[in-house]
């Protein structure tokens, strides 16, 4: 008896299960012990894959979608961050030209090369 209806990931995930087992020549109703025959691998290893695979946490939550989640949230936040650095290079490369930082740069280069042509 089913007491909580599939999520689109585990129906996703239970199709495509059914796909390989018949595109591996598996029966439909494939064993634990009879997948990992035919993968060449021990019961041991079969469900340490399977416990690898995290797809859900201690409790039974989807562990993909709450890494999602939290994947989404981080990108909103560098996002944000870079909004503010473009923001900080605009103020700044305005406050260069308000002050005249480039003009003022460029001609003590030109100062500069005229002592060294000097020199030599």
């Amino acid at each position: 008896m089913m007491t909580k209806e599939l999520d689109q990931q585990e129906v996703a995930l239970l199709i495509r299960s059914r796909q390989i087992l018949k595109a591996k020549g598996l029966s439909k109703d494939a064993d634990v012990k009879s997948i990992c025959e035919a993968a060449g691998i021990s019961r041991k290893t079969g469900y340490q894959w399977a416990d690898n695979l995290k797809l859900y946490d201690n409790e039974g939550h989807n562990a993909v979608g709450q890494d999602l989640a939290r994947l989404k949230a981080e990108h909103e936040e560098l996002k944000k961050h870079c909004q503010y650095v473009e923001f900080l290079n605009r103020g700044h490369k305005l406050a260069w030209e308000i002050h005249g930082v480039d003009e003022l740069l460029a001609a003590k280069k030109n100062t500069t090369s005229k002592r060294k042509k000097e020199k030599q």
